[in-house]
């Protein structure tokens, strides 16, 4: 009897097998996922039409399933077995879930190229230097550009107001055969520099209270905008519309500029006006309560703590834009269609503050990577602080190091092109760079400066980068310090 018991289940499951159809790809998945793991017989189990037979799995023993349990150790080595040219290809196609990639993707394929950044170089044939009225100057901020001279022309800018080109493809013993090409921009320093998108024009944004837009091959100047009454600190091009830039200044206030509106021409010079206004764009309430005692009015200039320290257009949507102060850690978007001339602006989207320290830090410097998803802030609680360019809300990775220092707001950040790795100046003399994807690693810092790290830039090839420092000296690292 139990014999025609077993022949008639035999049969029942043969005929639902034919009926029932192939199980879901994740069932699939797991089973193939599970290769330390067999399969014991099933107990008889009445199966139905529309599910296959049940399957009981067990591990073979507790060692092995502590073995996959330690597959999460820092210490285990995914990528045994792989090639490096085929684990990027890899990571290429799935992205990484580290920082919010693909859901297909997997760690395996995130393979760190750390070895990569540790050969940047930097020889005495790659630092120049800048001399001004009296002796040598500070350069402020460097800029690559975009396909001038493949990529490899750099504009810097110093303390005394001086713009000047280097051609990165060849060191310093080219300015011995030719005088460097500069230009005096403004009477005031120069804290930022912009390239168009065709490299025929660039902007200088200066403590003189103006930004410029200048000729780049005749060093003219084309138009000056005003309207700050500060320094300005930041200055950047819309990447959808090239007729529309932005500056932002230690005033609080965040102006939209319209190449195309109608200026005023007065000495041979054209002025303009701002198009859009956001004033107090991170005002900073510090007054106490009143008292009795004493009342002070409020400055006619806004306090210094209102400073916004950097605006940044962004991709994923047309006239909006990200700003940062020196007030606190919180970034801002603003919808530039509903902006108008009121002094208490409201913005679109705030970000979480996830400073670590227990009072207010200010934001040094803010970019956005080249694929425009992921934005970066640098805080003076010595954290760089990135974030979902399209989602903003708290902070989805952090980099720090202990001896990394960001003590005052001229250290800022760069990008390579291909967003993998995230640069910073330091206030201990070094240069810091992480791996995204690794945010908990251990940086590579390099060290050949004798004073602040301030200004960084990213050459297009990612071979080649520039570092700015108060020891009055730009220096050029390359890959293994090849040179011509």
């Amino acid at each position: 009897m139990s014999e025609n018991i077993c022949h008639r289940y035999k049969k029942q499951t043969q005929d639902n097998n034919i009926l029932t159809p192939p199980p879901p790809l994740s069932d699939i998945t797991r089973q193939i996922n599970n290769v330390n793991c067999r399969l014991e017989p099933f107990e008889p189990v009445t199966p139905t039409p529309a599910l296959p037979p049940k399957k009981r799995i067990k591990c073979d023993n507790l060692q092995s399933n502590s073995q996959l349990s330690s597959r999460s150790n820092k210490n285990f080595n995914p990528y045994y077995g792989l090639t490096l040219q085929n684990a990027l290809f890899q990571r290429e196609i799935w992205g990484t879930t580290v920082m919010g990639g693909s859901t297909m993707a997997s760690k395996r394929w995130n393979v760190s190229t750390r070895f990569f950044i540790k050969d940047f170089k930097n020889t005495d044939n790659d630092v120049f230097r800048f001399l001004g009225d009296r002796n040598f100057v500070a350069p402020f901020v460097c800029s690559f550009s975009h396909v001038a001279r493949n990529g490899k022309l750099l504009a810097a800018a110093d303390e005394e107001g001086m713009v000047g080109f280097i051609d990165a493809r060849y060191n310093n013993t080219l300015e011995l055969q030719r005088v460097r090409t500069e230009f005096r921009a403004h009477d005031n320093a120069v804290f930022d520099v912009m390239w168009s998108h065709d490299d025929c024009s660039m902007v200088t944004a200066s403590g003189d209270q103006t930004a410029k837009l200048w000729d780049v091959e005749s060093q003219q100047c084309k138009a000056t905008f005003g309207g700050h009454t500060c320094s300005i600190k930041s200055v950047n091009f819309n990447p959808l519309n090239p007729n529309l830039w932005v500056t932002s200044s230690r005033d609080g206030n965040i102006f939209i500029w319209d190449t195309r509106s109608n200026g005023l021409r007065s000495e041979g010079e054209i002025f303009f006006k701002p198009v859009i206004s956001i004033r107090n764009a991170h005002l900073h309430d510090t007054l106490k309560k009143k008292s009795r005692k004493c009342f002070q009015l409020p400055p006619i200039r806004s306090k210094p703590t209102s400073s916004v320290t950097g605006v940044r257009f962004l991709m994923h949507q047309d006239l909006l834009l990200a700003s940062s102060g020196a007030s606190n850690s919180i970034i801002k978007y603003w919808d530039l269609r509903n902006q108008d001339a009121s002094n208490n602006p409201i913005p679109v989207q705030t970000s979480i503050n996830g400073s670590f320290a227990k009072r207010p830090h200010g934001i040094s410097d803010l970019i956005l990577d080249k694929s425009g998803t992921r934005l970066y802030a640098n805080s003076t609680d010595n954290h760089i602080y990135m974030y979902d360019a399209t989602n903003l809300g708290a902070s989805i990775g952090c980099f720090t190091s202990p001896n990394y220092r960001c003590s005052s707001f001229y250290v800022r950040l760069a990008c390579s092109p291909d967003g993998r790795y995230i640069a910073s100046g330091s206030s201990d003399k070094s240069i810091y760079i992480w791996e995204v994807d690794f945010p908990n690693g251990d940086p590579v810092i390099l060290k050949a400066h004798e004073n602040e790290v301030t200004s960084l830039n990213w050459s297009k090839d990612i071979e080649t980068f520039a570092s700015c420092s108060d020891d009055t000296t730009l220096r050029i690292w390359r890959i293994n310090g090849s040179e011509k």
